[in-house]
C-alpha cells in the first residue's frame, strides 16, 4: 500500500499518470487516498452551512482530482483505500470554531455520516460511470489531537461518527469493505492518545476489556467492521518501556486488544489488521531524527520481513514517495512536514527506492545465514539470483531458484557475509538489487 497526497492529488492529470507508472514499476498494488472533506466540500472554511444535500455526491465540488486518480488507478488495476479524512468544513464543527488552529473540534457525526454516504455512493461502482472503490477508512487518526478534538473526548467521538458513518456507507454501497481505527501508534501527554487506551474507551470497555453498559454506552452496538487500521510508526530496532505504543515490533499487541474486544461482543472475531501508513524519517533533510537515508533503507527491509511474519497483518505501507519541503528551512525549528519519502523532495533517490522496490534481509544462523527477501514488481513466481560478496566482488551463491507466487524467498546459506540479489521476470530481463551499502549483512 502506497500514500503521497501531494504527488497524486494535488497535481495535474499529466503528472498523476508518472506518479501511478512509478508506484507500479516499484510494485506497489493498493493505494491509501485520503479524500479530504474540506477538499471536496463546498464553502469548507465558512461557519455557516451551505444550503446543500450532503447526501448527494454530485453536490460536492472538490472531486475532480479524486475521480480521475480513480480511473486511472483502476486502468492499471491498482486497489484504491479511500479514506474519509480530515479536516473538517469549519460548518460541521462545533460552534464553526473548528478550523484553522481549532481544526476538527467536536465534529458533527451527522454530518460526517452524510458526508461517508456521499463519498460511497459515489465510489460505488454505480455513479455516472466512475470506478468502484472496494474499501473505505473512517478517518485519520482520531486519536491524534491534529484531527479529533478536543483529545479527552476523542473516543466518544469517533464513536458517534463510526455509528453514523457505518451504516451510511452499507446502504449507498453494498459489499464495499470498511476499516476503522487508522490509529496514531502512540501516546504522548496532551497529543495524543495510546491506541490501548483509544480503543477501549471507544468501544466502551473497562480497564480489563469487559464492556461498560452505563451513562453514553448504555447503547452501545457492536462494530461491524472489515477490517481494522494501524499506523504502526516507530523504531524497528527499539520499542519504549512502559507505553501504550503499537508499532510494527510489536503490531501483536494490537491483536491482543482486538480479541479482547471482540471478546466483549463489541468487535467481530479474528478482526484483520492493515498497516495503512507507515514510514521512516531521515537526516538528510530532517536535522532533528538520527536515521540516515542508508539506514533508512535498512530498517525499511526489517520492517517489511516483520509483517510478513504476522498473517493477520493483510498489508504492508509506505508513506511518501516524494519528502515534504522543509517549511522553515533545514536548520531552523520547527522542522514541519514528512520526510520518510523513497526520494528527496528534488526527486533524487534515496537508497530506499531500490530497497522498497526489491528487499532484502540477512540474519546470522550458526555458522551461516538466513536471508528473506521479495521481488515486489511482476506477478507469479520470480527467477532469482543470490550473489555473496567475495574478493572485493560479488559472485553466485547457488543456483537461481523461484520465489512464491507473491514474490517472496527464505533461503539459508553456509557463510555469513554480505548478500544481493537480481531478478528476472518482472518487466525487465535483470534488475539489479540493492548494492551492499544498503544490504542488511547482520552476519
Amino acid at each position: 500500500m502506497f500514500e503521497d497526497h501531494t504527488a497524486l492529488v494535488r497535481v495535474g492529470p499529466a503528472q498523476r499518470q508518472r506518479t501511478l507508472d512509478e508506484l507500479r514499476r516499484l510494485g506497489a498494488d493498493t493505494l491509501r487516498v485520503e479524500v479530504k472533506w474540506n477538499e471536496v466540500a463546498p464553502a469548507a472554511p465558512r461557519r455557516r452551512r451551505p444550503a446543500f444535500d450532503a447526501s448527494d455526491p454530485g453536490a460536492y465540488p472538490g472531486f475532480g482530482p479524486y475521480d480521475d486518480l480513480v480511473r486511472r488507478a483502476s486502468a492499471i488495476r491498482m486497489r484504491v483505500v479511500a479514506d474519509l479524512a480530515p479536516d473538517a468544513p469549519r460548518w460541521a464543527t462545533a460552534g464553526a470554531r473548528g478550523y484553522a488552529a481549532t481544526a476538527n473540534l467536536r465534529i458533527d457525526p451527522i454530518e460526517f455520516g452524510r458526508f461517508a454516504g456521499a463519498v460511497a455512493r459515489r465510489y460505488s461502482g454505480g455513479y455516472r460511470g466512475l470506478p468502484r472503490v472496494g474499501w473505505l477508512s473512517l478517518w485519520n487518526e482520531p486519536n491524534h489531537s491534529l484531527f479529533l478534538k478536543p483529545l479527552g473526548r476523542a473516543p466518544a467521538l469517533y464513536r458517534a461518527m463510526v455509528a453514523a458513518a457505518l451504516p451510511a456507507v452499507r446502504a449507498n454501497a453494498p459489499g464495499t469493505r470498511v476499516l476503522v481505527g487508522e490509529l496514531a501508534s502512540s501516546g504522548r501527554e496532551g497529543t495524543s492518545t495510546g491506541p490501548r487506551e483509544f480503543l477501549r474507551r471507544w468501544l466502551c470497555l473497562d480497564r480489563g476489556f469487559r464492556p461498560v453498559a452505563t451513562g453514553p454506552c448504555s447503547s452501545f452496538q457492536r462494530v461491524d467492521a472489515d477490517g481494522f487500521a494501524q499506523h504502526p510508526y516507530g523504531s524497528v530496532d527499539r520499542v519504549p518501556a512502559g507505553r501504550d505504543y503499537v508499532s510494527v515490533p510489536v503490531i501483536r499487541r494490537l491483536g491482543r486488544y482486538l480479541d479482547a474486544a471482540a471478546g466483549a461482543g463489541r468487535l467481530p472475531r479474528d478482526l484483520p489488521i492493515y498497516a495503512t501508513e507507515f514510514g521512516l524519517q531521515t537526516n538528510p533533510p530532517d536535522p532533528t531524527v538520527t536515521t540516515s537515508p542508508t539506514s533508512q533503507a535498512e530498517e525499511l527491509n526489517r520492517a517489511e520481513e516483520l509483517s510478513y511474519r504476522y498473517p493477520r497483518l493483510r498489508s504492508y505501507a509506505q508513506y511518501l514517495l516524494y519528502d515534504d519541503p522543509a517549511r522553515d528551512g533545514p536548520r531552523q525549528a520547527p522542522w514541519s512536514g514528512f520526510q520518510t519519502g523513497l526520494r528527496f523532495h528534488d526527486g533524487r533517490p534515496k537508497p530506499a527506492w531500490t530497497a522498497y522496490r526489491l528487499p532484502i534481509v540477512v540474519h546470522r544462523r550458526g555458522g551461516g545465514v538466513r536471508i528473506w527477501g521479495r521481488v515486489r514488481p511482476g506477478a507469479g513466481q520470480r527467477t532469482v539470483q543470490l550473489e555473496v560478496r567475495q574478493d572485493g566482488g560479488f559472485v553466485p551463491s547457488g543456483s537461481a531458484f523461484r520465489t512464491d507466487p507473491f514474490g517472496f524467498f527464505e533461503v539459508r546459506r553456509e557463510g555469513a557475509g554480505v548478500y544481493r540479489f537480481s531478478a528476472a521476470g518482472i518487466g525487465t530481463s535483470r534488475v539489479a538489487a540493492p548494492g551492499p551499502e544498503v544490504t542488511l549483512a547482520r552476519g
